[in-house]
């Protein structure tokens, strides 16, 4: 049986429902396997990752989507752009004398023996369809030639550019916005954002210039200046993007666009407001560029008892799960893990938020629109008469939606929502101060989760230490000398030189007792409220980034940069 009939074979078996349109999509295509390929997975017949697992299996190599694979500089720079793009193949990682190579040809003998003597060692093949490998050649190796090379374009367009501050007449913009120089720059500033991870891009009008930079692993970091005119012109590209008044510099618009590179859909929410020398606009990522699958509890750092306790929360058919942190913590994230486990075909399971950031399969999603009078509350009420067991509200904002979830739980639902507090214990007063009556908070509030994320250490340059008896005095109560050893990244190409890849998250976890809703019920003081969770076993922020510094998953400095000081943490607990 050749491997183009063990594909088919494979994709019956794994699609019974979709038998008879394949084969009759194979008399198209049976003297061409990669257009059939193709065509099945335009078609829906199984999820793209799946087929491209059984195409792989049918070859007998691994299937491998680049675009998931964390590549060093060092590694895709082995194999020059013009050769990568030529064959399309780009190297995911070396080990010794051996590279394993993503290829669209896999058991092509000629190409890989032409690699391995370009690359000077042995190819291990895996499988990668040709558009995500392409992705990632145009992330990995294009972007910076392509800013250059576009930048250059848009001068060539304006003379005298560089000097300019504005674009004059509006027949100047509707070309510029338009031109092909423009989009790619405005592409390869975006890909630049996805290859460095970064999560919000800024455009900043200055004096003299414009400056780009993006928030990448949670700290701003400049990326480039452009000159006035370009900032302009790029602001107009986005407006474009959005349907957004161009006219308008004055008042705040907001809106959103999504965009196509090869294999990534991504969305973005943008903010544009006027400055002292121009409008600056912001672009949000809305979820993973290059990973679009559903957020897991499991997967998300969670300590063991932390998880245990999310878990008893949300297995109970009623009350309210708060999760707290500031802005870019991962609430969001962290509730469409809960949502993960909860999913199943006997709930109804609704959502509102602003944005939606996640689709998710078979829950039904809402967005709020404030502009036309959308707002959580009134989606809120709306949600309730279509028969809910599980609600997400993205966000509790006023008095209103705050009594709207509170009345849900107690009339038997399972409400997930967050707020700002800036930690788990401040949530609880939080409610009663929005105007909600302790009578319902103390019967309705099952548990707060707060959290905040650091950066992980990168995997690629990662040390270890022996900290300063200093260190070791300030953040370790009773230390008495034993020896610690804790780590940090050295900084290389693959995490661009900080020591850091990527960023993992630290939590609390309060688990409302019976004590605690008896002194909410009376209005105790907040004090009261914490020596009760310090009595049932409460552990605050710090004490579980210690833990993970300890584990060598962060370090002390950014422990300590993200959480307030308290009694310590004794090494040898737990």
């Amino acid at each position: 049986m050749s491997a183009f009939e063990n594909f088919i074979a494979l994709l019956r078996k794994d699609a019974p429902t979709h038998v008879e349109l394949i084969d009759t999509r194979l008399e198209l295509f049976r003297s061409e396997p990669g257009v059939f390929f193709k065509d099945m997975i335009e078609r829906g017949v199984l999820p793209k990752a799946r087929i491209c697992q059984l195409w792989a299996d049918s070859q007998g190599v691994a299937y491998a989507n680049p675009m998931s694979v964390a590549i060093s500089t060092d590694e895709f720079e082995q194999l020059p752009v013009e050769i990568a793009r030529r064959v399309v193949a780009i190297v995911l990682n070396t080990i010794g004398d051996s590279a394993t190579v993503a290829m669209v040809e896999p058991t092509n003998t000629r190409q890989i023996e032409s690699l391995a003597k370009i690359l000077g060692k042995t190819v291990s093949p895996v499988f990668a369809p040709a558009d995500e490998i392409e992705t990632v050649i145009d992330m990995c190796l294009g972007t910076e030639g392509d800013i250059a090379a576009s930048l250059q374009g848009v001068y060539e367009q304006i003379p005298g550019m560089q000097g300019a501050r504005e674009i004059k007449t509006t027949e100047d913009v509707d070309d510029l916005v338009k031109s092909k120089a423009v989009i790619q720059l405005l592409n390869s500033i975006i890909l630049t954002a996805f290859r460095r991870r970064a999560s919000d891009i800024h455009f900043e009008a200055r004096a003299d210039d414009s400056r780009v930079r993006m928030r990448i692993d949670g700290d701003m970091q400049t990326i480039m200046s452009l000159p006035s005119a370009v900032h302009t012109t790029l602001v107009a590209r986005i407006k474009v993007l959005c349907e957004l008044d161009l006219s308008e510099k004055r008042l705040p618009q907001d809106g959103a666009f999504e965009l196509k590179f090869g294999a990534l859909k991504t969305s973005f929410r943008v903010a544009c407001l006027s400055s002292l020398y121009g409008e600056k606009v912001v672009l949000r990522v809305l979820g993973s560029p290059t990973d679009s699958s559903q957020p897991k509890l499991d997967n998300m750092g969670f300590a063991q008892s932390i998880f245990e306790g999310v878990n008893r929360v949300i297995s109970r058919p009623n009350g309210i799960l708060i999760v707290c942190g500031p802005t870019g913590s991962g609430k969001t994230t962290t509730l469409y893990g809960c949502l993960s486990e909860l999913n199943r075909p006997d709930l109804n399971i609704t959502t509102i938020e602003d944005p939606v950031e996640y689709r998710l399969a078979d829950i039904s999603q809402h967005q709020v629109n404030s502009g036309i009078g959308l707002t959580f509350a009134r989606v809120l009420r709306s949600i309730m008469r279509l028969d809910p067991d599980v609600i997400l509200i993205g966000e509790i904002r006023d008095l209103e939606t705050a009594g709207i979830a509170t009345e849900a739980a107690l009339t038997g639902h399972l409400v997930l929502t967050s707020l700002h507090t800036n930690n788990s214990l401040q949530a609880v007063t939080r409610l009663i101060e929005i105007g909600v009556e302790s009578y319902m908070v103390a019967p309705t509030l099952m548990g707060v989760l707060s959290q905040r994320l650091v950066r992980r250490i990168c995997s690629s340059c990662k040390e270890q230490y022996t900290p300063s008896e200093t260190e070791l005095k300030t953040h370790f109560k009773n230390w008495e000398g034993v020896p610690i050893k804790l780590y940090r990244g050295r900084g290389c190409p693959r995490c661009f030189g900080s020591g850091y890849a990527g960023r993992v998250g630290i939590h609390e976890f309060l688990e409302i007792s019976e004590r605690m809703r008896e002194l909410i019920m009376l209005n105790q003081s907040p004090t009261l409220l914490a020596e009760e969770a310090l009595r049932v076993g409460h552990r605050s922020l710090r004490y579980d980034g210690l833990k993970k510094a300890l584990i060598g998953w962060t370090t002390l400095e950014e422990v300590e940069r993200n959480t307030q000081p308290d009694v310590g943490f004794t090494p040898n607990e737990d």
